[in-house]
């Protein structure tokens, strides 16, 4: 009886999708274009690799964050167990990565819901920026959301700019 109220209360206080809206300071959807999609699907090689160094995104989730002078910081790709202490830590310490995909790149290759193009001057302020290629019904997107949602939920002074890039829907019109 106890296990089954213990798997119970961690259903009811699991954060759901809309607790990251409730610990991000601004939220935005932008779409890939769809001749990136394609074109990225025709790449050989190491996706993972890809993914990371020229923002090659066949597989989702990928997450990718910058800091708030729009510096490279940390790639994940796909879901891994305990994957926030090492965010912590590298948002924490303003690590840089070197070897990442800049910002503005991945956002030539994006627009909003209206197919209007986005540049980094159209991005609020804030002190991460957290970019989350995802699809529509992808349980390890929904997953990589929650974890950094519990992350972000414990780091209460962190201004937070929330990317979602959907990789499966198209501009609206």
């Amino acid at each position: 009886m106890r296990i089954l109220l213990l798997a119970i209360l961690i259903v009811l206080l699991a954060p759901t999708a809309a607790a990251v809206d409730d610990v991000v300071s601004e939220r935005i959807e932008l779409l890939q274009r769809q001749s990136v999609i394609t074109d990225h699907q025709r790449l050989v090689g190491n996706v993972r690799a890809q993914a990371r160094r020229e923002g090659v995104v066949v597989q989702v989730p990928q997450l990718y964050v910058y800091l708030y002078d729009h510096s490279a910081s940390w790639h994940l790709d796909g879901f891994r167990h305990g994957f926030e202490r090492e965010l912590r830590l590298t948002v924490m310490r303003e690590r840089r990565a070197r070897s990442m995909v800049r910002l503005d790149r991945l956002l030539e290759r994006v627009t909003d819901p209206a197919g209007k193009e986005v540049e980094i001057t159209d991005l609020p302020e804030g002190d991460i920026y957290l970019l989350l290629y995802r699809r529509e019904d992808c349980e390890e997107c929904e997953r990589v959301e929650e974890t950094v949602g519990q992350w972000l939920a414990e780091e209460t002074d962190l201004s937070t700019v929330w990317i979602d890039v959907w990789m499966d829907r198209r501009p609206e019109g």
